[in-house]
């Protein structure tokens, strides 16, 4: 389907469904259109970015993170580490919960014992392994002693806390209490309406409730936005949407780099595809501004490592050129010469049926093939293409990384010990250098000596081109008339619509 035919079949199914009547405008309601409604509210047990968006308008942590995501104190006011395996919380005085009662150690040592807990089952489990013991010392003071050194855990330690009273109790995934600005005020099948908390309102803002409706079709959510019936929608929006969204007047669309990385995965593995040469030649034959342009309306920033550029420990590296004489160049010293017909070797490249993802892929192809790589496209299933990626059954494939907000990530998908199933290194990239740096950032005492270990694995990771690059995927912010005042956050949170100023639209 062309752009145009795209663009006018987009108009009139708008126009055939604008007789709709408008949603009644409620004073003080913000109203927000999910693709997919949260699967939990339970901080337990949220896993999806539906549940987890929704729910930290509920919960409060120990810590939080800031944009660049530094860890700042949320229920804790300041905290000591006065020895490698041990951290204590002081606690900040006069914080409720929803209900009226007030948070303190016991209930902080009660959440995170239950996440800890085996019969429990939390999917959160595995991100406070480290942890030997929690205790209390009196009611504002949390003390935490590990089993080893983990320079990860404060990142962790943003995880909703409940009251002790039902923090042991099995999973409740629309029944929560929490200690946030706002408390669990409805959920039906139609919608789910949180309520400010009386006390935590911020006299700056003017939203009272925030009411979540479940609107799959992203064209039917950007009627709704334009006929007054939503207020606020965020990604989930297919590119060719765009351009209509930035001609509607009274729409207001913010974009910025999220916390998503895009990458083209390889197998380490492979007689072909060991060679760092022919890895370095398939990303130097990628114009990776053409296919953002071409495929995703320019949007997405080119990526050169996992962390966004604005996080404290991201590097900053040469941007990664599309030269296709070099990669040639490449490709013949790599003992790979075209045949007689030009080509040099084939490779299978895996994907999804998403038919996003096979327009990126079949344009990655096209490139390729200019330097005398044939690629045999396989589109599965999800289910299917998952599993085999997950179990290194692949040449080829691309995916993302979703929310990345510590650099352990780089642990995860580059140290020998983390191939599948343990870790998610699933090209079996290996390298005894690289699993000494990563060893030693797990455990580094200091931001700073982090920092430093982590400029080496990223300079190494690009060196060894572990994986090609793409770009960090936007998060996609579309307002209507009656809001004002949020901003996007790179990890695609929500919290902005807590101080969002809403204002009567104009008839």
């Amino acid at each position: 389907m062309g752009a145009g035919v795209r663009q006018l079949w987009i108009a009139v199914f708008l126009f055939l469904l604008a007789g709709c009547h408008s949603g009644l405008q409620e004073s003080g309601l913000l109203r927000v259109g999910l693709a997919q409604m949260p699967i939990t509210l339970d901080p337990r047990f949220a896993t999806d970015a539906a549940s987890v968006r929704v729910q930290e308008l509920i919960h409060r942590g120990l810590l939080k993170l800031d944009d660049s995501f530094n860890v700042k104190g949320d229920l804790a006011e300041r905290w000591e580490h006065p020895e490698p395996l041990l951290w204590r919380f002081y606690l900040r005085s006069g914080i409720n919960f929803s209900d009226g009662s007030g948070v303190d150690a016991a209930d902080v040592v009660a959440t995170l014992s239950a996440v800890l807990d085996a019969k429990l089952a939390s999917p959160l489990k595995a991100g406070f392994a480290s942890i030997a013991s929690i205790t209390a010392e009196g009611d504002d003071v949390v003390v935490i002693r590990l089993n080893k050194p983990d320079a990860s855990l404060l990142t962790h330690l943003n995880l909703g806390i409940l009251p002790s009273s039902i923090a042991h109790a099995s999973h409740q995934a629309h029944r929560t209490i929490g200690c946030g600005p706002f408390k669990l005020g409805s959920w039906t099948e139609s919608a789910l309406t949180l309520v400010r908390v009386g006390s935590a309102k911020d006299s700056r803002a003017s939203v009272t409730a925030i009411r979540f409706y479940s609107v799959k079709d992203p064209v039917t959510r950007i009627l709704k936005l334009k006929r007054g019936e939503l207020d606020f929608v965020q990604n989930d929006l297919p590119p060719h949407l765009l351009p209509y969204i930035r001609e509607q007047s009274e729409l207001s669309i913010q974009t910025r780099p999220s916390t998503t990385f895009s990458y083209i995965g390889l197998n380490m593995q492979d007689k072909i595809l060991k060679d760092v040469r022919v890895r370095r030649a398939l990303a130097l034959a990628l114009d990776r501004n053409k296919l953002k342009k071409a495929l995703f309306s320019g949007l997405p920033e080119l990526a050169e490592t996992v962390l966004i550029p604005g996080h404290w420990a991201s590097t900053p590296l040469a941007m990664l050129p599309f030269d296709l004489a070099q990669a040639g160049r490449l490709l013949d010293k790599a003992g790979l010469p075209r045949d007689k017909d030009g080509v040099r070797f084939a490779i299978n490249y895996r994907t999804s049926t998403d038919p996003t993802r096979l327009r990126l892929t079949t344009a990655i192809a096209a490139m390729w093939q200019k330097i005398g790589v044939q690629v045999s496209i396989e589109s599965l299933e999800w289910g299917g293409f998952y599993a085999r990626i997950k179990r290194g059954d692949f040449q080829v494939f691309s995916l993302s990384w979703v929310g990345i907000a510590d650099p352990d990530i780089y642990r995860w998908i580059l140290h020998s010990d983390m191939w599948p199933p343990k870790g998610s290194n699933r090209g079996r990239y290996s390298d005894p250098q690289m699993d000494e740096w990563l060893d030693a950032a797990a455990e580094a005492t200091t931001q700073e000596e982090r920092k430093e270990i982590y400029a080496n694995v990223q300079q190494k990771m690009r060196d060894d081109m572990v994986y090609i690059p793409l770009w960090y995927d936007p998060v996609i912010a579309v307002s209507g008339p009656r809001i004002s005042g949020f901003k996007p956050k790179p990890d695609g949170s929500l919290r902005g619509l807590m101080s969002v100023v809403l204002t009567e639209a104009r008839e």
